[in-house]
């Protein structure tokens, strides 16, 4: 099955609000989300380019989600422990 992937946070977050649930894989120490190439996917992401109306709590759950997976993708690949992102000294 074709993905389409995107190291946009934003994008990725709108469209795991909408029931999209994203692979992570981490190619040069970035993180990138991947989603089944289907024509919901492509339909939500020209909606996103829309700039729709959507519930701003949401959104920002969704991110902080997104975020949090993110992190913890990182630290499995990493062996970091907690030490990436914002934890880092």
């Amino acid at each position: 099955m074709k993905t389409f992937s995107t190291l946009d946070i934003y994008l990725s977050s709108f469209l795991f609000l909408n029931g999209e649930e994203p692979d992570l894989t981490i190619k040069n120490n970035k993180v990138a989300f991947n989603f089944d190439a289907n024509d919901n996917v492509y339909r939500l992401m020209a909606e996103f380019n829309t700039n729709p109306e959507i519930p701003c709590l949401d959104l920002i759950t969704a991110i902080k989600t997104l975020r949090g997976k993110m992190l913890s993708a990182k630290e499995s690949i990493t062996g970091n422990g907690g030490r990436y992102g914002y934890n880092h000294r």
